[in-house]
């Protein structure tokens, strides 16, 4: 069974439940809204650089993290703030405080000369790469955030209209 059939097969048993209304209540649709343990969630950074290696500014979604007020809010950073978010000069991102205490996976997408968003290919989301480390609840580093691991090198070309004007990259967090 591929994940198509897999996927159509479980659609097709929640609209029978559904259908035939078993499983409502707490545990069910018409229950309150929660957090599922288990589910993901997810955060994406937006990523700008002074040079191939350098990140200069960051915007960070609201919620990301939990311990720092500034950084609960969100917004576009452009120096470090304390030991909480650490990247301005570096290519990589140490953040300590945040929301959800275990990430469990990374994607990203890089700005290309074509003048279009590229994903990161999966071969250079690996070790010695674009990678991430998880030592301690509720922190995370993000490395090999060069500009040669995510779009090709460039940092000449930039986007400037939508919703990623003048930043160069993305990074996406999965947490559970």
């Amino acid at each position: 069974m591929n994940c198509s059939q897999l996927l159509n097969r479980t659609l097709a048993s929640r609209l029978v439940c559904e259908a035939n209304q078993i499983a409502i209540g707490p545990t069910g649709p018409a229950g309150p809204a929660t957090t599922i343990p288990g589910a993901l969630k997810a955060f994406t950074i937006f990523l700008d650089y002074s040079s191939g290696t350098a990140i200069s500014r960051v915007y960070i979604p609201p919620g990301l993290f939990s311990g720092n007020p500034v950084l609960a809010l969100g917004g576009v950073f452009t120096a470090d703030v304390g030991s909480d978010l650490v990247f301005y000069g570096q290519s990589r991102i140490t953040m300590n405080g945040t929301t959800y205490a275990f990430a469990c996976s990374i994607a990203g997408s890089g700005y290309v000369p074509a003048g279009e968003w590229n994903p990161i290919p999966g071969s250079r989301i690996a070790p010695a790469f674009v990678y991430y480390s998880v030592t301690t609840d509720n922190a995370i580093v993000l490395k090999g955030l060069e500009l040669g691991n995510i779009n090709g090198a460039n940092y000449a070309v930039r986007p400037t209209t939508g919703a990623a004007a003048g930043f160069l990259a993305t990074i996406t967090i999965f947490y559970v």
